[in-house]
């Protein structure tokens, strides 16, 4: 039996009712040499402060758990890089408050790591909405992340503390895809990332209130992460040529999907006029392929 310390980093906004409930899984893991740093990111004043330290209190004589509260809510990102800086374990992973571990969680990524030291960090399936979701890739993901084609969510990582800290942990000026902002820097620094393909992690959807913001917010944060991350681009680019101008019409995509739910005309056209002229042949493939798979039934 390993002996590597486990530090699971969970950050806490406005949803202190479900928080225990995500320590608890975390308590319950097979593996039994980890510690579970909760970073409270709610204003000190707020009510959800309050409660969150109250139920904060069935666990303070608990060895395994550190509380931490900022001194004002900073964003996930910055919670998530104050559990790195506070963290003792030579392992990191991550939770959010709404959101569970399945019991062999880490003991199955901790062995996958130890297994394979080619990659530096590991990911997992998960159950949403009562589906159970299988991935199977692994390596550098730069392209899959960016075009929207593999999404790992913060849940399902784990990495080696080291590493984390080499490329500066979460980027702090991400509001959202902060995740995928994470691990692009992770694939710029040079490292790949391995698949434990089971379903580890349950996601919670009953509450939405830190879901993405609406549209042209939606937009402004994903040419975020397509601008802020032109080396993982040029990577993309120089294995495989065309990378580009698919990972743009993808997010433009969504992009112009976002506004036609949200009933904005205007700014759909707009998107749809400047992808026609930028990339006709690639832009209207990509819709193709999303009527496709929708009058198919098939997920996307």
């Amino acid at each position: 039996m390993n002996n590597e310390l486990v530090s699971v980093i969970i950050p806490s906004y406005k949803r202190s009712e479900m928080l225990p409930r995500a320590v608890k899984s975390v308590l319950a893991q097979t593996y039994k040499n980890i510690e579970i740093i909760v970073v409270d990111d709610n204003d000190p004043d707020s009510l959800w402060r309050r409660d969150t330290e109250k139920r904060m209190n069935q666990f303070k004589n608990n060895r395994h758990v550190k509380y931490i509260c900022h001194e004002k809510n900073k964003n996930g990102s910055v919670a998530r890089n104050t559990g790195i800086k506070n963290a003792s374990g030579s392992i990191i992973a991550f939770l959010d408050d709404d959101d569970e571990y399945l019991p062999t969680k880490i003991e199955k990524q901790v062995s996958f790591l130890l297994e394979h030291p080619e990659y530096k960090a590991v990911y997992s399936g998960w159950i949403r909405a009562n589906k159970k979701i299988i991935p199977t890739h692994q390596g550098d993901l730069s392209y899959d992340i960016l075009s929207g084609n593999n999404i790992i969510y913060t849940n399902v990582i784990m990495m080696w503390k080291k590493c984390a800290e080499e490329f500066g942990g979460w980027d702090e000026s991400f509001i959202r895809n902060q995740e995928a902002a994470f691990l692009l820097r992770y694939f710029d620094a040079g490292y790949k990332i391995g698949v434990v393909s089971e379903a580890l992690v349950i996601f919670d959807i009953t509450d939405r209130s830190n879901a993405a913001a609406n549209s042209i917010v939606n937009e402004k944060q994903m040419m975020q992460l397509i601008n802020n991350y032109t080396k993982a681009m040029n990577r993309c680019e120089t294995t495989k040529k065309g990378s580009r101008k698919r990972i743009i019409c993808s997010r433009k995509k969504g992009i112009l999907l976002s506004y036609l739910k949200d009933k904005k005309y205007k700014e759909a056209t707009e998107v749809l006029i400047e992808m026609l002229s930028e990339y006709p042949v690639c832009f209207c493939w990509t819709m193709l392929k999303y009527g496709i798979k929708r009058i198919s039934g098939k997920n996307y």
